[in-house]
């Protein structure tokens, strides 16, 4: 019996030691796996665009934006405790990774275009106990923007300027027309915030939107870039005058034809064109106006080429404007529906007035053409309606008569019938001559990274 008991306790404690060495081998061989993942160089092998709104969420891409979230995949990421793009360490989340795979936010602070040569597009990932690990990646700052076009009319040769966001390092400009540009593009590298560029023959009359491309990627501008469709009068072979107020503006026959400005590369005059203000001394509480017949066919057509749905903040009026003098008093309004006070259903354009504060220092004068807009959504009686609702009014006016004024009287916003008196006038010393009168789009098409969203 003892002998049989001995034997037993023997066989059980081998047992025991075989259960013991087992686990410590099992417990070994994992320890000395993740000891290889902790310590081998990590590896970028692809990076993907997470975007939950896009028709491809996880999207293999080349480059990626400032704010968006990128998936890098690769091996060896577990142990990676540093996160260092374009020179700029971004914070992330342990618990956002695995072995093959680790999500990261590119930081809005992460340097773009400014970023040092040998740090710009680069992503490095640092390791206790390994060589840091470079990965060559394109990173783009935010989408960029086109909202303004210098002059939307200008004519082949002439230098205009597009401002925005984002606009540095453009490379290439395409014109209604698919007239692209890739010479002679100077950009704001430094704030992104224009570029200019020389307007190439044979753009389109069908007019539309300028697109441009650079460092942060593509944009377009508003869709009004030469759309000659909407032309209501442009004293040339557009002449819709139906009567004026002021000297010089009580004739259509009598009309301006000097090239101005004389010198420079900027937009010059085109053809006929009239001036309000010749005298330079514009009294205190008076204005000059110019009218054109709403009721002519012509003017009707032109008004028709814009799709009656769309809204009254993404379509408006242009004219194109030069002026002589600082702009010291007074402001341009254009009348759309007559007949109902002259605070009523119109735009203004007021370029010493900065959040309803007189500011002549406001208006910095480019000493050659340009155009102003005037989206009809900027007029209180317009707000929140169709373009097709505005149509009509003009329509069914009491005076069939649409026009610029220049208005040097108190500049009165009418909101629920109530005149707010803004800015008590002086004489007007500006000069200010006029062209190209047009209803414009102001739509501007989106633009997407990838062709096919």
């Amino acid at each position: 019996m003892k002998n049989i008991i001995l034997k037993n306790s023997w066989t059980l404690a081998l047992l025991l030691c075989s259960v013991v060495l087992f686990n410590s081998c099992k417990d070994k061989d994992d320890w000395g796996e993740n000891f290889k993942k902790n310590s081998s160089a990590p590896l970028i092998t692809n990076i993907y665009l997470e975007d939950a709104n896009s028709s491809v969420p996880d999207r293999k891409v080349d480059f990626a934006r400032l704010g968006q979230t990128i998936r890098l995949e690769g091996e060896n990421f577990l142990g990676v405790d540093k996160v260092v793009i374009n020179g700029y360490e971004i914070t992330f989340s342990p618990t956002l990774m695995s072995n093959n795979s680790m999500i990261v936010q590119i930081s809005s602070k992460v340097p773009t275009v400014d970023a040092a040569d040998d740090v710009r597009d680069k992503i490095v990932l640092e390791k206790k106990g390994v060589d840091p690990y470079t990965y060559t990646f394109e990173i783009r700052a935010a989408a960029p923007t086109i909202t303004n076009i210098s002059h939307s009319m200008a004519k082949a040769g002439d230098r205009i300027t597009l401002t925005g966001t984002g606009l540095q390092e453009i490379t290439t400009v395409t014109f209604p027309g698919n007239k692209v540009v890739n010479t002679g593009i100077v950009s704001d590298d430094e704030n992104g915030l224009s570029f200019s560029v020389t307007v190439p023959e044979g753009v389109s009359d069908e007019g539309g939107a300028i697109l441009a491309v650079g460092a942060n990627g593509g944009a377009y501008s508003p869709a009004c870039f030469n759309y000659k469709k909407g032309l209501l009068h442009n004293f040339d072979d557009v002449r819709n005058f139906s009567w004026g107020q002021g000297a010089g503006l009580t004739e259509d026959t009598i009309l301006l034809t000097d090239l101005i400005p004389t010198s420079g590369n900027g937009p010059k005059s085109q053809g006929g064109y009239k001036e309000f203000n010749s005298g330079g001394n514009l009294a205190a509480g008076t204005s000059q106006r110019f009218w054109l017949n709403s009721a002519n066919a012509a003017i009707t057509a032109a008004l028709n080429t814009i799709p009656a749905s769309t809204s009254a903040d993404e379509c408006g009026i242009q004219m194109d404007i030069y002026v002589v003098g600082e702009w010291n008093s007074g402001f341009i309004r254009f009348a759309v529906v007559d007949g109902y006070g002259d605070g009523r259903y119109c735009m203004v354009y007021q370029p010493v007035y900065v959040d309803k504060v007189y500011t002549p220092s406001a208006f910095v004068n480019p000493n050659c053409w340009f155009t102003i807009t005037l989206p009809f959504g900027s007029g209180p009686d317009f707000a929140g309606q169709m373009y097709g609702d505005i149509v009509s009014a003009i329509g069914q006016a009491p005076y069939l008569q649409i026009g610029p004024w220049l208005d040097n009287t108190k500049l009165r916003y009418t909101i629920n019938q109530v005149d707010e008196n803004i800015f008590n006038p002086v004489p007007a010393t500006e000069k200010v001559y006029f062209d190209n009168i047009r209803v414009v789009p102001l739509t501007t098409p989106p633009y997407s990274d990838f062709p096919d969203e």
